[in-house]
């Protein structure tokens, strides 16, 4: 099978490079295996194998580790890998069997890649899995490449982020409560100024009214120095309180003053 395009010249293979070589390996039982299938003749893909700073292992059928890079040999604590000694699970996993529901166990059952992210307590780390079935020339899953990055700064990051993503949204939740009740007793504040103006308002119209109907006196009134009565506007004599109740709200009662009643005595007697 023809493999892809290799690395710009001067440019260091990345793993996504690699994988891409790995994906197209056909991996049949006869002829060259492995890795090897990926790279040119004149290349020395173990050179090339061994700089990539992800883990690249590559298994059999049966969990095998059969291939490993300096990456995963340090990190996995490999030993030499004799013949079906050496299993996935237990220097990836720590168990003595496959995990349940392992997907790169799926992707030898379904013969399809598998990517996925999970925290391998075995490693302490958060790991980015990439599962690559290999395929014989009748089209049979032989084995899987797997290639593992270490995603844990990524993934404490993306935890600090969500951090601070939480504390802004509740610093937003806070400020908009805290908005909305000075708003809502600003809406009071402007409700009762403008029953204040309303009220005031109705206020001056009755004292404008109120003011509109009160009699009142002014001016110069013609009264007669000898009968003190006065003359209307139409000419009459009218007594004092005749005129002041036409012309007010006044209201008289009679009574006599002490000086009076003297006099009127002394008349009497």
């Amino acid at each position: 099978m023809k493999t892809k395009e290799k690395a710009i010249e001067g440019r260091p293979e990345s793993s996504e490079d690699i994988c891409g070589r790995f994906e197209d390996i056909d991996c049949s039982e006869t002829g060259q295996k492995g890795p090897e299938r990926a790279f040119p003749a004149t290349e020395d893909w173990h050179e090339i194998f061994d700089t990539i700073t992800d883990m690249i292992t590559i298994h059999d059928a049966d969990f095998t580790i059969i291939h490993a890079n300096k990456a995963a040999e340090k990190i996995l604590a490999l030993p030499l890998l004799d013949p079906g000694s050496v299993k996935c699970f237990e220097y990836y996993h720590g168990s003595e069997s496959p995990p349940p529901g392992c997907p790169s166990c799926q992707c030898l059952r379904t013969g399809t890649t598998s990517v996925f992210e999970m925290f391998e307590p075995h490693l302490s780390m958060h790991i980015e899995i990439r599962a690559i079935p290999r395929l014989d020339d009748a089209g049979r899953v032989i084995g899987l490449i797997h290639i593992v990055r270490d995603i844990t700064n990524r993934k404490l990051v993306e935890e600090e982020l969500h951090i601070h993503q939480n504390h802004l949204e509740w610093l937003v939740r806070e400020r908009t409560a805290e908005i909305t009740l000075m708003n809502e007793q600003l809406q009071k504040e402007i409700a009762g100024r403008k029953r204040a103006g309303a009220e005031k308002e109705q206020l001056i119209e009755e004292l404008q009214e109120a003011l509109a109907n009160i009699k009142k006196l002014s001016g110069l009134l013609p009264m007669c120095a000898w009968c003190k009565k006065i003359r209307d506007d139409q000419g009459y004599w009218k007594q004092v309180e005749a005129y002041v109740c036409e012309h007010s709200d006044a209201r008289f009662t009679h009574g006599i003053c002490p000086e009076c009643a003297g006099k009127l005595g002394d008349e009497i007697g």
